[in-house]
């Protein structure tokens, strides 16, 4: 929770000091600008360069919380109790396509606009600490690693402070399914905070992924596990 409350704090400091200096009194504008506002002339026109486009993001995940941890639960199977291993997670990747959706002109001098960031297709994987024997084929080690698959949405501010580069703050809810080793899971409301950075064609992404998946395991009483599956995620892409 730390490391979410971090990100939320740089987030946070990002934003107001930016309305901070847009809101300087105009006592501190040089003498000359002072004239030019008087004649009805708009000093320093600054040109809207935030506007919607689909982005194509891919990067790294790295397990956090309870995440990299293995647990072993109880389950009946033919009568008898055995047990079930969720084993811990470890670095894997991501593959992000989605669409900035700005709703509404843009303020502050075209600097500040607020939209929608809706990502269609977001799918992961992380293999997992699971030992198998050396002849073990690929496919089955596939088996045992985490993959998640869906969509996210949310609210979007985007903040340009000069020329191109951009500063993206999102928060969105994720619908997400997910498979590990024969046991499918679900949650449709994973949260994420987004810190992205982009300029021009090229974007960087900074995300924090919390909450936990509910998996089901076939078997006598079907049992279910709720599983952290908090990650910290890096990205690089390009918006179009």
């Amino acid at each position: 929770m730390t490391i979410k409350k971090s990100f939320l704090s740089l987030i946070f400091i990002i934003l107001a000091g930016f309305i901070y200096g847009r809101n300087l009194p105009s006592q501190l504008q040089p003498p000359e600008q002072e004239q030019t506002q008087s004649a009805g002339i708009s000093p320093g026109a600054f040109e809207n360069h935030i506007h919607s486009g689909f982005y194509l993001k891919l990067g790294g995940s790295f397990p956090m919380g309870e995440f990299p941890n293995s647990h072993n639960y109880p389950y009946k199977y033919n009568g008898s109790v055995d047990t079930i291993r969720f084993n811990g997670a470890k670095f894997g990747g991501v593959f992000e396509a989605g669409y900035l959706i700005y709703l509404g002109p843009s303020f502050a001098n075209h600097h500040l606009r607020a939209g929608i960031d809706a990502t269609f297709f977001a799918v992961s994987f992380n293999p997992t600490d699971q030992k198998l024997p050396a002849n073990s084929s690929t496919s089955k080690k596939f088996e045992y690693w985490y993959y998640l698959g869906g969509q996210k949405f949310g609210p979007l501010f985007t903040i340009n402070p000069v020329d191109y580069l951009m500063i993206d703050l999102s928060y969105k809810l994720n619908a997400s399914a997910a498979w590990y080793h024969s046991m499918w899971g679900m949650n449709l409301a994973l949260n994420e905070v987004s810190l992205g950075i982009r300029y021009r064609l090229i974007m960087f992404a900074f995300q924090y992924n919390w909450g936990k998946i509910k998996f089901t395991y076939n078997h006598d009483d079907n049992p279910q596990y709720q599983v952290d599956v908090t990650t910290f995620r890096v990205l690089i892409g390009i918006k179009f």
